[in-house]
């Protein structure tokens, strides 16, 4: 089963600042990374506890046990809250077998790999998430790759890439390969970028999986988006 369905689109820092409440109304945690299937959908959330246990768990003093949501268990995402459809006795964790699969792809882990077109001509890296009202998941390339690919293309404004994860052929340990080359990707001058609200209209408007397009972002603009809608 999929990512459950909303009312809007969430981006990851939005959903990293909401509590996970069990149908018994425990508090979980708080997101602190997401899994991907094969298909590059949204699998499930790893989950975190405090700074302080965080940090513990980097230096080894306690287990790595972080609980991992199924995205199926997810029965709404509200203002402050995700609301799950099980009890916290029935969440595993990290450590258990299967619980994440073996072929799955970890978003902080894909952050790091550059990405590369059908001709191995390498252009960015992944710098954001979100999730779209249909529940698809939505990537941002940028990164000084991007940057000298927009200054070569004539954009004189900072510009980033909305990416659809259906653009994505395959993810090996380096790189994140697409199964388009660069020049269909319209990104040309005449490929306006969308402003902080056109964005903000496109994003929301997604309702229907399969419908999102590649377009470009205006960078600048995406950071005063950002402090208004977390996008990061």
């Amino acid at each position: 089963m999929g990512m459950c369905e909303t009312d809007k689109y969430h981006t990851i820092a939005a959903l990293r600042k909401k509590m996970v409440k069990s149908v018994d109304d425990l508090d979980i945690g708080h997101v602190i990374d997401v899994v991907f299937n094969e298909e590059f959908q949204i699998h499930s959330f790893i989950l975190g506890g405090s700074r302080w246990e965080e940090f513990r768990e980097r230096l080894g003093i306690i287990d790595d046990i972080d609980p991992v949501i199924d995205v199926s268990t997810i029965r709404s995402i509200d203002e402050d809250v995700i609301q799950l459809s099980i009890a916290k006795s029935r969440i595993p964790h990290k450590l258990q077998e299967d619980v994440i699969p073996e072929n799955a792809f970890i978003y902080s882990s894909m952050k790091r790999k550059k990405i590369v077109d059908t001709l191995e001509n390498k252009f960015g890296k992944i710098v954001n998430l979100g999730v779209l009202p249909c529940g698809e998941p939505i990537f941002v390339i940028g990164g000084t790759w991007f940057e000298e690919l927009s200054e070569r293309l004539g954009f004189k404004e900072n510009v980033d890439l909305l990416l659809p994860s259906s653009k994505i052929e395959s993810i090996d340990e380096k790189t994140i390969k697409l199964n388009v080359p660069l020049d269909k990707l319209n990104l040309t001058v005449d490929n306006k970028p969308m402003t902080a609200e056109e964005q903000r209209e496109y994003f929301n408007s997604l309702k229907v999986k399969g419908a999102v397009e590649v377009r470009l972002l205006e960078r600048s603009q995406v950071a005063e988006f950002k402090q208004a809608t977390e996008f990061h």
